[in-house]
């Protein structure tokens, strides 16, 4: 079930042949071919463990340091376990003393920057500073008093919108949709507020660390000053038009700027093969990020090189442990950033070859010609090894792939997911931080239906694990991905303002099928049922959503008064799932008790468990990006599931069938999710898949259960819930 079509051609002296299935991508000439041997790779869960890895890599180079990513905070911890371990920023700045070559290339975009900023510290200037300051002075803690000014602000006017709402009759939809969607986005930033970066004029930290505040301004003062030797920070954007830059193979060329990536993504919806909105296409073409995240250490020296394809970006944010407790202080977190699930990979081996390709191409794109020409490119500088050098005992077949509009453009990473998604006959896991490319879900349905016209005496079973959208900005694609694998009553919201707007088209057909013919009567008539037809709405479908109230439906599912009616496709068994922390129902302050008072508790506690009632939960943020099938294959890196990572900004994965590695990521991502076990018992992978499902489905049944009634959960599964997005095209 291969998704490219190929001709195998046998010598007459062979008398049979051994055919295995494709997982690499070939499609666009994509830059770096499958490595078919030699690589090492060491999975990182979570960021103890990813950047302690990281800490160690550039602690020991001895030549040079190459960094790509997202994001950038120099005053970032990486290792929390030993007081001694320098920040990122003076940990770059030790080695830049000691004559290694470091080189840091990070996106920036200042208008997306008003979002959320990506280089911590780096002010609007690029010298350090706030997103709004010159970086001409030192530093500034964040001003707290005005923050405090805000909450209050919020407050006040959050209670004002709820007294509003109160007052609403119950035929008001639209103005309780617009008062709704205003309460949603006051809690955005009372939540804001407490957690997470700064924004705009304190964006150079946080606001319980004001010391990093100063640190990470300043280091870019220090970065950018004449006293630098041997560190070079840059950050990199999309052009608009496009410019004239450096390539290594075919010397000089254009690379396609967003206008041409909107010519793109036109071209290829008017071909069929992507269906997006003319706001999506116009966004994802004006505001493309350079996504990617990759570090490689001490490359010239094949023994000694090292490299990390990463899910993790360079913020405090990503640092969490495995255990995801509920409360930021005891899990060594920094304050005011919560729980982070996240992945990454340590890598040696020929892609080494492919990670120094991809950065010397985005290095040397953003090197003038003049130094160019006075000094060589950073790809003619390394062209002494080859990916032989790198070959590892012992090691897999793997392959760099990429999203990357400007050079190609390349879409090997969709290629992959399609591919693998083709090869898949037991099972698929998907941990991302989005679940939002419908193509996907047709394609595993397909592959399904596929099957179970073959004959196949077994389903398919698809594992997800993803966040909530809780965004009125980007519920349609996430809503119609569930809806294609009959999952849409897990966003009870969505589906009841979907209901209620096909509703609408019902009604208006019904009622403009009365009035007199007119060709003004007849044109809207005609668009109507154009409508209706798209979104499969015949006579009696009409009559269905006319006489339902699709109130009463979402206000008994938002209860959790009933269990949601999941229709999975033919031949398929779906289960899609987020992560939760949970505190036990004992989140009180510890200082508002005596040492006693709290001994006494902690007893009761282990005597009895838990009282009942009074669990707090708090959602593990999903930030992974990675896709398991059949204990054969994966692919992991920065690419999301959604038309952003996969058609308009630049992305780098790492594609291995490699049972041993997927295996080892099923065992230890699904224990630690469901806290227990993976199946071993049967012979057959099929027969522990099949186990492992019905251990999933208990597992969320009975969390769910358990929120019902404020009870402590077992384990941070449960399913996938959203009862406040409502249903909104999507911008991304």
């Amino acid at each position: 079930m291969t998704y490219l079509d190929q001709n195998l051609s046998l010598s007459l002296d062979d008398r049979s042949a051994t055919v295995t299935l494709d997982w690499f991508a070939h499609l666009k000439n994509p830059l770096s071919p499958p490595r078919p041997a030699g690589n090492v790779v060491t999975p990182l869960v979570c960021g103890e463990e990813a950047f302690a890895k990281v800490y160690e890599c550039i602690e020991k180079a001895r030549h040079s340091v190459d960094i790509i990513s997202w994001g950038f905070d120099p005053a970032m911890r990486l290792k929390r376990d030993d007081p001694n371990a320098l920040p990122l920023g003076d940990l770059l700045k030790r080695k830049a003393e000691q004559g290694v070559e470091v080189r840091v290339l990070i996106w920036n975009n200042k208008l997306a920057q008003l979002g959320e900023n990506s280089v911590i510290g780096e002010g609007m200037s690029g010298q350090g500073g706030t997103w709004l300051g010159s970086g001409q002075s030192e530093g500034q803690p964040v001003d707290t008093a005005a923050r405090e000014r805000k909450r209050q602000e919020l407050l006040q006017a959050q209670e004002e919108e709820r007294q509003a709402q109160a007052e609403l009759g119950p035929n008001e939809e639209a103005k309780r949709r617009a008062s709704r969607d205003r309460l949603n986005s006051i809690q955005g930033k009372l939540d804001a507020l407490d957690s997470g970066y700064t924004k705009g004029s304190d964006s150079g930290g946080t606001a319980y660390d004001p010391d990093a505040q100063v640190y990470t301004r300043n280091w870019f003062r220090w970065v950018h000053s004449s006293q630098v030797r041997n560190i070079e920070f840059r950050t990199r954007d999309f052009e608009f038009v496009g410019s004239l830059t450096y390539h290594d193979d075919v010397g000089f060329r254009i690379h396609r700027g967003r206008m041409m990536i909107l010519g793109r993504l036109l071209r290829e919806d008017l071909a069929g093969r992507i269906e997006l909105t003319g706001l999506q296409m116009m966004l994802l073409s004006l505001f493309p990020s350079h996504h990617q995240k990759t570090l490689v250490t001490d490359y010239q020296y094949p023994e000694l090189a090292e490299g990390f394809v990463m899910g993790h970006n360079m913020h405090r944010n990503y640092w969490d442990t495995t255990a995801h407790l509920y409360d930021d202080k005891a899990a060594n977190r920094d304050i005011g950033f919560g729980p982070w699930q996240d992945l990454s990979l340590h890598v040696r081996g020929p892609v080494l070859f492919d990670l120094n390709h991809n950065f010397c191409n985005a290095w040397d794109s953003g090197t003038s010609w003049i130094r160019r020409l006075f000094q060589g490119s950073l790809a003619s500088q390394r062209q002494t090894t080859t990916p032989l050098s790198y070959i590892q005992n012992g090691g897999e077949p793997a392959q760099i792939c990429r999203t990357h509009p400007q050079e190609g453009p390349e879409e090997a990473i969709l290629e992959i997911y399609e591919k693998a998604l083709g090869n898949v006959h037991q099972y698929a896991y998907m941990e991302n931080q989005y679940f939002r490319y419908k193509p996907l879900a047709e394609r595993l349905k397909n592959t399904a239906a596929t099957r179970k016209t073959a004959g196949a005496l077994h389903d398919l079973h698809l594992f997800v694990v993803t966040n909530n959208p809780e965004s009125g900005h980007f519920s349609s694609t996430t809503y119609d991905m569930m809806e294609s694998l009959g999952q849409s009553e897990l966003m009870p919201l969505a589906h009841r303002d979907n209901l209620y707007d096909q509703r609408q088209l019902a009604y208006r057909e019904r009622e403009l099928s009365e009035h007199p013919a007119s060709p003004e009567r007849d044109r809207e008539l005609q668009q109507v049922r154009s409508q209706m037809r798209k979104q499969d709405i015949d006579e009696a479908r009409a009559d269905e959503l006319i006489a339902d109230d699709p109130n009463a439906h979402y206000n008994k599912a938002a209860a959790r008064e009933l269990e949601p009616e999941m229709l999975p496709p033919e031949g398929m068994k779906v289960i899609v799932a987020t992560l939760v922390s949970c505190d036990g129902g004992n989140s009180a302050s510890p200082t508002a008790k005596t040492q006693s008072e709290r001994q006494t508790e902690q007893q009761i506690t282990e005597t009895l468990g838990p009282e009942q009632g009074t669990a707090k939960y708090k959602a593990i943020y999903v930030h992974s990006k990675l896709l398991l099938v059949d204990d054969l294959f994966f692919t992991l890196g920065s690419a999301n599931i959604n038309a952003r990572s996969l058609l308009s900004d630049s992305e780098l994965n790492i594609a291995m069938p490699s049972p041993k590695t997927t295996k080892l990521w099923r065992e230890r991502l699904w224990e630690m999710h469901s806290g227990k076990s993976i199946s071993g018992q049967e012979s057959r992978l099929i027969g522990n898949i099949e186990a492992d499902f019905e251990s999933w489905e208990r597992a969320v049944n009975k969390n769910w259960e358990r929120q019902k009634g404020a009870l402590p959960l077992e384990g941070n599964l449960v399913r996938f819930w959203d009862v406040v997005t409502p249903y909104a095209t999507a911008v991304d």
